[in-house]
């Protein structure tokens, strides 16, 4: 996929971090503050060395700390030689993602010199997100220091902007500036060098897609007709006279209105949780007045600084098919409106359709679209005109999708397109669908604990196989299905990561067959041997041997992070490792070992050959607050083992498949021991 195209899709998840004037908004903006400035509100500014990252220690914020050898001292105290830097993005101890759009990266051995805070727990924190940050560049022989504003929009006018590209540092006299400057020593700035727009050019990256891995993010949940729940912080916007709950609905009702996708954002109240970017609470909800210090530094009119921070969750492993690509499922979303906004609001001269416009923007983000343009002096009316440009247009229009935005929303959720098998004719939404969409899987469930029922919605992974979930939350599989061509027979294999009642249909649509399936023999699943021939479920295999069980004790020291590689996948924000150490197949004698793909934080999968697309099991580990449940399904009848480490207290359990048997099975409190 290009870099660049009419409308700019960002593959992992990320947050528009609004910097912006009194007369403007935009999604990545900033309004420059002058190194004067910088220079006085900085408790401590240092010029550093990156040493490495470090994991943040059982941290559920997403954060990336940065081990930094201090240099030099330039202003305030630094009581050690080696100080961690903390910026806001990066993974979670539960394995929750979130990429802050415009926030400084550091690679291991850069020099940079930083503006900070210092914070109760012992890290610093770059001032402003990114203007507190100048990373040093060696060009012409000499070292430079610039700010890497690639992601960013600078609204001090198109003049300002082009000059601030051409204008950088030279970074030993701006760092003896900056101590002239803490010392009271008044010096005029001697540090500036211009340089061509073309030598610029070399410093900072052109635009390309965020992504992780090439992979674009999308919500999968409208697939199935369903639905996201947005809730609004009850306190009211400061410096806004109107309603904000009416202008976020003004705002996603905008893109629930595009006719060719299946988006249904809805506002369901207000919402007294106000987790934010501190971790994700499972709820979707737009904050007022940064209530976690997210944006180190207040917003000001006069100064400028951070407006607003917001976008997507994701975890980088969990992913799905559609149209035949692979997609980062987006789990959750949030936005931080930061302290000191009031003045933007109070000084607009449409407060409504600009705060209206504004939320529009980030709720676009949210959905997994990026800007079709960063350029000031866009000629191109199309991307110029677009709701997703990268500056808020403030001229009434408010919440308005141009024909830009619309093509973007479509390539991400045209209902009309392929979900599933590497080609094929279509999909209906509520259907998983494999071989080449040859097989249409439908599912309906009956929940016989609570009376609750409703359709099994699906999650694609490859060609051949395929999960299935019950309720709202996609990282919880209920059932695998695989199917298989072999040599023209038809192989289908559906098994259980549940014990609720189930009926799955599954249609072939070259032939009109379809046939049923529902919960086997100790929920087991089954394979049907010859899916065309065999009538009814006829010669459906299923059931076996007793699975054994066995407590290993203690394998490894309590408390060793689970290190994950191509045998082993980590769950449950790494407590849990999961391992496949040996298989055979019974029929020609071959062995090896299992190679593991993580699905999400709960769950793993499991193939025995090379090719990664034909599951062999699925292992399923939940957490309650006084029990931990493992559910583990096979989609073969060969024997294997598979081993549970749990870090923390050490102590491994193996499961041994028997050859010739088909069911997995259900621990219902891993802590409890055997017997299960």
């Amino acid at each position: 996929m290009p870099s660049r195209a009419r409308f700019t899709l960002f593959g992992q998840l990320f947050l528009a971090i609004l910097l912006v004037t009194v007369t403007a908004a935009e999604a990545t903006s900033v309004k420059l503050i002058n190194d004067f400035r910088l220079v006085d509100q900085a408790p401590i500014v240092v010029v550093a060395r990156v040493a490495g990252t470090i994991p943040a220690p059982e941290l559920d914020r997403p954060v990336t700390d940065y081990l930094m050898t201090v240099e030099r001292v330039l202003k305030g105290t630094v009581g050690e030689g080696t100080i961690l830097v903390r910026v806001l993005g990066g993974r979670a101890a539960n394995g929750m993602e979130l990429k802050i759009w415009g926030a400084p990266t550091f690679g291991e051995g850069e020099r940079a010199l930083l503006f900070l805070g210092h914070h109760a727990d012992g890290t610093y924190r770059i001032l402003h997100v990114m203007l507190g940050a100048f990373r040093e560049a060696r060009m012409a022989g000499q070292s430079i220091a610039y700010r890497d504003l690639s992601e960013v929009d600078v609204l001090d006018g198109a003049e300002a902007q082009a000059t601030e590209t051409r204008k950088v540092r030279d970074f030993d006299r701006f760092a003896d500036w900056i101590a002239d400057r803490a010392a009271a020593r008044l010096e005029a700035p001697n540090y500036y060098l211009f340089l061509p727009a073309d030598s610029q050019n070399s410093l900072l990256p052109m635009f390309t897609l965020l992504g992780d891995s090439g992979r674009n993010s999308r919500w999968f949940e409208f697939d199935s007709g369903g639905q996201i729940q947005w809730r609004i912080d009850g306190d009211p916007l400061a410096g806004f006279s109107g309603n904000p709950s009416d202008a976020f609905r003004t705002a996603l009702s905008a893109w629930n209105a595009e006719s060719h996708t299946p988006i249904k954002y809805t506002l369901a109240g207000t919402s007294g949780l106000t987790a934010g970017f501190d971790h994700f609470d499972g709820q979707n909800v737009l904050l007022f007045d940064d209530p976690n210090n997210d944006v180190e530094g207040d917003f000001s009119c006069s100064t400028g600084g951070t407006l607003a921070v917001g976008g997507p969750w994701f975890d980088p492993d969990t992913t799905g098919r559609w149209n035949n690509e692979t997609f980062i499922r987006i789990q959750g979303a949030d936005i931080v409106v930061n302290d000191g906004t009031a003045c933007f609001f109070q000084r607009s001269s449409n407060a409504a359709k600009t705060v209206e416009e504004l939320f529009a923007h980030e709720t676009g983000h949210t959905l997994g679209i990026g800007h079709p343009s960063e350029n000031p002096n866009e000629t191109n009316p199309t991307l110029r005109d677009a709701l997703m440009y990268y500056r808020l247009h403030n001229d009434g229009r408010g919440a308005r999708l141009a024909s830009d935005d619309i093509a973007a929303l479509r390539r991400l959720y045209d209902k009309t397109a392929t979900t599933g098998g590497v080609g094929g004719t279509g999909c209906g939404v509520d259907k998983l669908c494999l071989l080449n969409n040859r097989f249409e899987v439908t599912l309906t469930w009956s929940n016989q604990f609570d009376g609750s029922t409703g359709v099994g919605k699906p999650v694609p992974f490859s060609n051949f196989a395929g999960f299935i979930y019950f309720a709202n939350d996609p990282r919880s599989l209920e059932i695998a299905v695989k199917i298989v061509d072999f040599d023209g027979r038809i192989l289908v294999f559906y098994s259980e990561l549940t014990v609720v009642h189930f009926r799955m249909q599954v249609r072939d649509t070259a032939t009109g067959q379809t046939k049923e399936y529902t919960n086997t023999a100790r929920d087991c699943g089954g394979i049907d041997t010859n899916f065309v021939e065999n009538p009814g479920t006829a010669g459906l295999i299923s059931g076996g041997s007793p699975t054994l069980i066995r407590d290993l004790g203690l394998t490894q020291p309590p408390r060793r992070a689970c290190v994950p590689g191509p045998g082993t996948v980590c769950l449950l924000g790494g407590r849990f490792a999961v391992t496949l150490p040996a298989w055979r197949n019974q029929y020609d004698g071959s062995t090896g070992v299992g190679s593991g793909v993580k699905m999400n934080d709960f769950a793993a999968g499991f193939h025995f050959s090379s090719d990664p697309r034909n599951l062999e099991l699925i292992f399923k580990v939940n957490q309650y607050p006084d029990r931990i449940l493992v559910f583990y399904a096979s989609l073969a009848n060969l024997e294997y083992t598979i081993r549970l480490t749990d870090t923390i207290t050490g102590r491994t359990t193996e499961f041994f498949n028997p050859e010739g048997n088909y069911c997995g099975g259900f621990v219902n409190n891993l802590l409890a021991g055997p017997p299960f």
